[in-house]
């Protein structure tokens, strides 16, 4: 009976597609967007980590492409999010002359 194993770097790209995936969904929830950047950066090394050990398949360029989409739109999210409280809270200072 043949056993099953792994070729090297496969875990990795699975764990980079996971948490690109994770990061992209992260997106729609506020504050939780700066979640969404810390899980493209850990997604894009463990995709760059299974490119060094040579896996070289659509799992791996998957999970390194939505790594970068989730860590991107994730940082864009997150800003937005500051700004618009940046200017709620300067909306609520602002006192108009009478």
């Amino acid at each position: 009976m043949p056993e099953h194993t792994n070729p090297p770097g496969k875990g990795n790209a699975t764990a980079s597609l996971v948490l690109g995936i994770i990061s992209v969904v992260f997106w729609f929830f506020g504050y939780s967007a700066i979640l969404s950047v810390i899980l493209g950066i850990i997604g894009l090394a463990q995709a760059a980590k299974a490119r060094e050990l040579g896996y070289e398949d659509t799992i791996r360029t998957a999970g390194f492409v939505l790594s970068l989409i989730g860590l991107i739109g994730g940082a864009l999210a997150f800003v937005a999010c500051i700004a618009c409280l940046g200017f709620a809270g300067l909306a609520t200072t602002v006192t108009l002359p009478t």
